[in-house]
């Protein structure tokens, strides 16, 4: 089971750090695009600047935490008890930032099902993790 938490927290942690670097990638646009509008109303340049900058600090969290839960499922298969919890901390904050998916509606990019693979796979490591407390234990000694 703390082979299959770890290995789902490093292809969770991928597609997070993935999505960060989309997201980021966007915001960088999104900036430049500010730039270069040149339109008479007044702050307008400013408000797309701002704009800009909340995605790529949002893209920035992703990223944060993206390669947090990669470093976390790797140090889990090594039998590290911080990255139990680590693991534990990171699964639940993403299954409740994925609960608002299960409510999407068929909107297409997968809807409920997509929101339902991702608490899925974030309770499966939380369940995973919290019930091995020995296995760790063990391997410290």
């Amino acid at each position: 089971m703390v082979t299959g938490a770890g290995i789902t927290m490093i292809v969770l942690g991928s597609l997070i750090t993935l999505l960060g670097l989309f997201v980021l990638i966007a915001g960088v646009f999104v900036g430049g695009a500010a730039n270069q509008i040149n339109v008479s109303t007044p702050g307008f340049n400013g408000l797309a600047g701002a704009f800009a900058g909340v995605i790529i600090v949002i893209a920035l969290i992703f990223l944060a935490f993206g390669i947090l839960d990669i470093v976390a499922g790797a140090n889990v298969l090594g039998g590290r008890s911080w990255a139990r919890i680590t693991g534990i901390v990171v699964a639940a904050i993403f299954g409740l930032l994925s609960l608002p998916g299960l409510f999407n509606g068929n909107n297409g990019g997968g809807g409920p099902i997509f929101g339902l693979i991702l608490v899925a796979a974030n309770a499966f490591v939380i369940w995973a993790l919290a019930t091995t407390g020995s296995w760790f234990a063990a391997r410290t000694r």
